[in-house]
């Protein structure tokens, strides 16, 4: 596993993806693979797991520290907090709140989840355009302070809100969607990340699988996995979309590697790109993205 140095700390380029984790939302989900796909995971080098407390509600991040054990302090954990959940009936109603007061809650909350005494990396998952940002990121300076969380993140920022947030807190990482289809972030963020020494940990960069080189344009997702729910998976837009994958095959083709592999060494064009989130469910999923990231 290639690793990149970042504030001292050395992040493997590849980050396990906690969200399948959670049990929902991914379709059938076999908690027993993931474990074993975390083992295999760390024994090829990975050293960077990224979850949210909101996935499964508490249970990636509690399942998370199980599966860990011990280990779970010599990895680089990165959480993220900033949706709150409560029930309704038989249904969880989600909403976004990164007001200081939730976020402190938030932070002891997965730290007790994750059975850590500091959380190394802590991303705002969302903002929530209500939320005064100078005074959440002023607790997570202060948090910092107290050693309760390491590096700073911010994820689904806009420039604007980035700009705000570091006017009282510093900002190592922010999480952004990217890939080879839609393109690297707004490039006003990408110069920011340059000038003020931040680092983009990338996220659907598989394009919710369809890089993956394992689906075509007549696929059907189950009614449990969210891509089923999602426009960008209609039967039209797939279709479409797979007018540009086919493309994308024909280069990889050419150029004597997987859809796959190209996919996932694209965004590394950018300096400004440290890591890859890939959602893992089973073993073969972390075998594969880890062999396609080896020269």
């Amino acid at each position: 596993m290639m690793f990149q140095k970042f504030r001292g700390i050395n992040f493997s380029k590849i980050c396990f993806g906690c969200e399948p984790l959670g049990g929902f939302n991914w379709g059938n989900v076999n908690l027993s693979e993931i474990d074993k796909a975390i083992s295999i995971s760390i024994d090829s080098g990975v050293n960077f797991f990224d979850t949210a407390d909101v996935y499964g509600l508490g249970l990636s991040e509690k399942r998370l520290s199980r599966i860990l054990g011990e280990k779970r302090h010599d990895m680089i954990i990165a959480t993220k907090g900033g949706v709150s959940w409560k029930k309704k009936g038989s249904k969880i109603i989600t909403s976004r709140n990164i007001s200081a007061e939730y976020i402190r809650l938030a932070v002891e909350e997965s730290l007790r989840r994750l059975r850590l005494d500091i959380l190394p990396v802590y991303f705002i998952h969302w903002p929530d355009n209500k939320s005064d940002i100078l005074e959440t990121f002023s607790l997570l300076a202060r948090l910092q302070e107290e050693q309760k969380i390491g590096l700073i993140g911010c994820s689904n920022f806009s420039y604007e809100e980035i700009q705000m947030a570091l006017k009282v807190s510093d900002i190592s990482l922010i999480q952004a969607p990217l890939n080879i289809i839609d393109g690297m972030p707004d490039k006003k963020i990408l110069k920011l990340c340059t000038k003020k020494d931040i680092k983009i940990v990338a996220y659907n960069v598989l394009y919710s699988g369809l890089l993956s080189g394992k689906y075509n344009e007549d696929t059907k997702f189950l009614k449990s996995d969210r891509r089923s729910r999602l426009k960008s998976f209609s039967k039209k837009n797939l279709k479409e979309n797979f007018k540009i994958i086919n493309k994308l095959k024909e280069k990889s083709e050419k150029s004597n590697q997987s859809l796959l592999k190209l996919s996932l060494n694209w965004p590394f064009k950018n300096d400004n790109v440290l890591s890859l989130i890939t959602g893992i469910k089973n073993s073969e999923q972390i075998i594969e993205n880890v062999m396609a990231l080896k020269k």
